[in-house]
């Protein structure tokens, strides 16, 4: 049209005179490094087809929204996509939605200190400018010429002596700058006047740090060929894995990296339903001026785009110019819409604002259907591990769980089982390592019984996500990480006396200790020969038992002590000295486990650190439930876990983890699994006056919360009813509301064996000293163990409730002495095992 040739803010452009003929060549840019050139790579990793997702999702939806940031510092990955999430849905959304993330480090080493709460932002030299701001600084100018001065320096920075890029930013400076205020009728009389306070005040003060931040960025893109590949492939990485038909929002220059990208896909592969850009500065004429001549002198909506939503606020600086339609082709693709952003004046080119805007929403609810944006929908990659994923490079490997789905019979046919399942998706990953030139051994593939374990790259995650029905993935999820949580107590808990008075010493029962092995020759273990098998499921594949015969393997499997000490609690015993360091009397000190009988299998989960992952808890526990499968009884009884971490209930159903529901299929196998609540009931909150100690509710942690087990908390060993519940023993209840611990026990400076013992060079008839083969620890690790020998002691006497865990568990709270205590703190109480003997 034939003002097109000027701005809509009447200023002419960069490239045309004011009577619409078109300037010389020199207006332009000199040269363009690597124009067409710099580009990106679908790095493809698909052999299938891609699966619809939600239900009730209409075929043509779109089943993936990504976005494309703008110019500026940004927050960490996750933060960011969670901003946008929230600003456009109102929650955080999951596998559902992807970021492009193309900050440059070398303008802002380090991410902005910001929440999902904050909004997006272009933030100004890191001062927020308020409008007491904007008041006060107006009863002065602005420093004009400091503005300039610094503009032109960066400018000179950016074109490196290249006088037509020098030419080229100038003129995207000065448009920027130049922009007049939006006029706006005054609704009282009808006459015209534009917005001046506190926008013009404002705008002096922001517009030229504001102009500064994009013309490094628009630099970037325009002449650094590096730079501007690094950015287009942002964007392509997250749509080569598939999971199509895609949503694309780009906000600020992320518009012209998306447009970029989409205008080269072919449209048979890839389908965008609708393209949004928001504070888009695609209608710069310098900015267009190179698209033509990187698209061959024609500028037109990407062939793979059906709707484009084009969104600017009059007031923003970086969308000079609001109207794309006329620019990008007369195909009826393009809807120009001036809008308020919700946080102009001060904000107009925020770009959560943007996605606020009622118009956006509607528009991009249209393009995914009704079911897209549900708080809780259906999802493949668990989201915590879509967190970890968007704040890693494409590069990293992350270690994930591949929950592997079995077809439930059918008239027509019969279900697959898990290993030809397993199979299938060794295999996909096999062929993406193939085609990436990827050593297999660096995905690290194991198999478990219903899981594949491995360290996938987020494209191979993401991959494997678009191909979960034709795979039969149930689910991926993150290989969460898992950690340990770090003697007068046998009276306490009336174990020692139920030893002596009762015989209920363990004798026949075995015990499973999930932790970082057992040092399986120390001494409080010969009596008894209670170590009678150890397994090391931190290595790849199936495990094999390690025995005496296997010498330092066996002996020595323990490098960290956790498990030993934990081992220790539950079985064995020791006499020691008790007259001083010389220990010289005779008779000395019996250090004794719960069940000194006991036998014990030792799973070392965590490695010399006290660090692990789901994955080696869930190949032990594959371990113990093949051994009675096998033997067509329990040969193990029962299985320790004095570790545990964290979770995200907006994740798993509570108790529902992966883990979780391994040790539900023990439990019902017929096995007692007792877990250890936590540490997380003491912290330290960060308030204006300092640090305020506190002590938390609803820290239960993962995998304490699940029902079918026996979570314990920790209570001080001699004088519990003295001293309640430690300050560092996680509380209940849990987050979906169920009271956990269920039962409290002795966990403060335990005395058990350590794993770094040394045997004592004594004399003839001398007994070993204390410190040199035991050791204090404390935690809910320690009180863990104790109720895992009272269980294995009770059994041993009253055999008939062998296989009934729920009987069992119910005899063990029906038993507690109440401490007096609030119940999502203590559970139950105190075990007694003179108790239960006593009233069963």
């Amino acid at each position: 049209m034939a003002d097109k040739r000027r701005t809509k803010r009447g200023a002419p452009r960069a490239g045309k005179d004011g009577s619409g003929r078109r300037k010389a060549a020199t207006t332009r840019p000199s040269r363009r490094a690597d124009a067409g050139e710099a580009g990106f790579v679908i790095r493809s990793l698909r052999t299938g087809t891609d699966a619809p997702l939600a239900l009730g999702a209409r075929a043509e939806s779109a089943r993936t929204l990504v976005y494309v940031h703008g110019i500026g510092n940004k927050p960490r990955e996750s933060v960011l996509k969670c901003q946008w999430d929230t600003a456009l849905f109102g929650h955080a959304m999951g596998d559902r939605t992807r970021l492009a993330y193309w900050v440059n480090r070398d303008y802002y080493p380090e991410p902005e200190d910001a929440t999902c709460a904050s909004p997006d932002r272009v933030r100004v030299e890191d001062d927020e400018v308020s409008t007491r701001t904007i008041m006060a600084l107006a009863q002065r100018e602005p420093d004009a010429k400091a503005d300039a001065e610094a503009l032109g320096n960066e400018i000179d920075a950016l074109a490196g002596g290249n006088a037509g890029r020098r030419r080229t930013l100038d003129r995207i400076a000065e448009r920027m700058i130049s922009v007049e205020p939006p006029v706006e009728a005054a609704p009282a009389f009808g006459m015209v006047r534009p917005r001046i306070l506190p926008f013009e005040w404002f705008r002096r003060i922001v517009v030229p740090k504001l102009t500064r931040a994009f013309l490094r960025d628009v630099n970037d893109f325009l002449y650094d060929a590096d730079r501007r590949a690094a950015m287009l492939q942002s964007l392509a990485d997250r749509l080569a894995s598939g999971g199509g038909p895609f949503v694309v929002v780009g906000h600020s220059q992320g518009s012209m990296i998306a447009y970029e990208v989409l205008r080269r896909l072919d449209p048979q592969q890839f389908e965008v339903p609708l393209f949004v850009t928001i504070g888009s500065p695609l209608g710069i004429q310098e900015v267009q001026d190179v698209l033509k001549e990187w698209s061959g002198g024609r500028l037109e909506p990407p062939r793979c785009v059906g709707k484009w939503l084009n969104v600017a606020d009059p007031r923003d600086v970086v969308a000079i110019d609001p109207e794309l339609k006329d620019d990008f082709g007369r195909s009826g693709k393009i809807t120009d819409l001036k809008l308020d952003n919700p946080d102009s004046p001060q904000h107009p080119h925020s770009g959560t604002g943007y996605l606020r805007l009622p118009e956006v929403r509607t528009a991009v609810a249209e393009a995914v259907g009704a079911a897209f944006g549900q708080a809780i929908a259906p999802f493949v990659v668990a989201g915590d591990l879509v967190e970890q994923i968007e704040n890693g490079t494409a590069a990293d490997r992350h270690p994930v769980l591949i929950q592997l789905a079995v077809d439930r019979p059918t008239g027509r046919g019969v279900a697959r089982d898990l290993d030809a399942v397993a199979a299938d998706v060794k295999a996909a990953i096999g062929d993406m390592l193939q085609r990436q030139q990827v050593p297999d051994g660096q995905a690290a593939v194991d198999r478990l019984q219903r899981y594949i374990t491995a360290r996938l790259t987020r494209l191979e995650v993401e991959t494997l996500r678009s191909r979960f029905r034709e795979l039969k993935i149930e689910g991926i999820w993150r290989n969460a990480p898992k950690r340990a949580f770090i003697s007068r107590s046998t009276h306490t808990v009336q174990a020692r006396p139920a030893n002596l008075g009762y015989g209920a010493d363990g004798d026949k029962i075995a015990w499973a200790v999930l932790d970082t092995g057992i040092r399986a020759d120390h001494p409080h273990f010969e009596l008894h020969g209670n170590v009678a098998a150890q397994y090391d499921c931190t290595q790849p594949g199936t495990p094999a038992p390690l025995g005496p015969k296997d010498g330092k393997a066996f002996a020595e499997l323990d490098g960290n002590g956790h498990g030993t000490h934990v081992a220790a609690i539950i079985g064995g015993s020791c006499r020691i000295s008790d007259d001083g360091p010389d220990g010289n009397a005779a008779a000395g000190v019996l250090y004794a486990g719960m069940a000194p009988k006991c036998a014990l299998y030792g799973f070392k989960v965590l490695d010399d650190a006290g660090n692990g992952q789901d994955s080696s808890i869930i190949k032990a526990l594959d371990v113990v439930a093949d051994l009675n499968e096998r033997a067509g009884q329990l040969m193990i009884h029962g299985v320790n876990l004095s570790l545990g971490g964290s979770f995200d209930p907006a994740v798993f159903g509570c108790g529902h983890t992966p883990l979780c529901q391994e040790l539900r299929r023990l439990w019902r196998q017929g096995v007692l699994v007792c877990l250890a609540a936590g540490n997380e009931g003491y912290t330290l909150l960060r308030a204006q006056s300092g640090f305020i100690q506190a002590n938390m509710d609803i820290t239960i942690g993962d995998p304490a919360n699940l029902e079918e087990a026996i979570a314990v908390g920790s209570v001080h060993k001699t004088n519990p009813h003295t001293y309640g519940i430690s300050h560092f023993s996680s509380r209940g209840p849990t987050a979906d509301g169920r009271r956990k611990p269920d039962v409290v026990a002795p966990g403060e400076r335990v005395v058990a064996a350590r794993h770094d013992w040394q045997r004592p060079k004594a004399k003839a008839g001398q007994l070993p000293r204390l410190q040199d083969l035991y050791i204090e620890m404390s935690g809910t690790s320690m009180a863990t163990p104790h109720v895992s020998g009272i269980l294995a002691a009770f059994l041993s006497l009253r055999r008939e409730f062998i296989g009934y865990p729920d009987r069992v568990k119910k005899i063990l709270m029906d038993s507690c002495i109440d401490l007096g205590r609030d119940a999502y703190m203590q559970g139950a109480g105190l075990p007694n095992l003179i108790k239960m003997l006593a009233l069963n």
